[in-house]
C-alpha cells in the first residue's frame, strides 16, 4: 500500500517537471523576451542600467556570473508585470502567464547572451564618436 501513494507521488512529480519543460519551451520565454528587447521605457530604465552595473563589476574583477540572473530577474520581473497589464484580461496575473520557472529561465537567458555582448564590447562607447 506504501509503494502505490510512492508511485502515486513519483507519477505526480513527473507530470509536474515535464509541464515545467513544456512551459519553459513553450513562446511564453520567447515572447516576454521580446517584449523586453522591445520595450524603449524597459530599455532605457533597466535594461542598460543593468549592462553600466555588469561592466563595472567585470572591470572591478567581482562579476560572478552565478549571481547575473538574480539582477536581470528584477527587469524580467517588472517586465512581465508590464505585459500582464498590457495584454492580459483581468483575471489574469504574473503567474498565470508568466510562471517562475518562465521568467528565470529568460533572465538565465539574458545573463548568458549579454555577458557575451558585454565581454564583444558591443556596449562600449568610443570616445570622440558622439556629435
Amino acid at each position: 500500500h506504501i509503494q502505490t501513494i510512492n508511485d502515486m507521488e513519483l507519477q505526480k512529480m513527473v507530470r509536474a517537471h515535464q509541464f515545467i519543460n513544456e512551459a519553459l519551451d513553450s513562446d511564453a520565454v520567447n515572447e516576454l523576451h521580446a517584449y523586453i528587447m522591445n520595450d524603449e521605457d524597459l530599455y532605457r530604465r533597466q535594461f542598460m542600467p543593468i549592462i553600466a552595473n555588469l561592466q563595472r563589476k567585470i572591470k572591478k574583477g567581482v562579476y560572478n556570473h552565478e549571481m547575473a540572473p538574480k539582477l536581470w530577474s528584477y527587469l524580467v520581473d517588472n517586465a512581465a508585470r508590464k505585459y500582464v497589464k498590457e495584454f492580459g484580461s483581468p483575471n489574469q496575473d504574473v503567474k498565470d502567464m508568466f510562471p517562475k520557472e518562465v521568467r528565470q529561465e529568460i533572465a538565465k537567458k539574458l545573463a548568458d547572451q549579454e555577458l557575451e555582448k558585454i565581454k564583444d564590447g558591443e556596449y562600449d562607447v568610443v570616445k570622440g564618436t558622439i556629435s
